[in-house]
């Protein structure tokens, strides 16, 4: 099975630096978790979107107050 690569790049690709591009702004983006993790019960969906729609808020709040 040969891959098919769509790129605008030009040259030889690089796997490694590739991976570790994205491994860098993977651990970049894990400093701002927006909802803590847990496991929660809620009773209905909107219980659980109003929750959601809460606790992403104060933890954007919280984030932007420590820039």
């Amino acid at each position: 099975m040969k891959m098919k690569i769509f790129t605008k790049r030009f040259g030889k690709e690089d796997f490694i630096r590739d991976a570790s591009i994205l491994q860098r702004t993977i651990n970049r983006l894990r400093k701002y978790v927006l909802i803590p993790k847990g496991v929660y019960r809620f009773k209905s969906f909107e219980e659980a979107d109003q929750w959601m729609t809460k606790t992403i808020a104060s933890t954007h709040a919280l984030q932007k107050s420590k820039i």
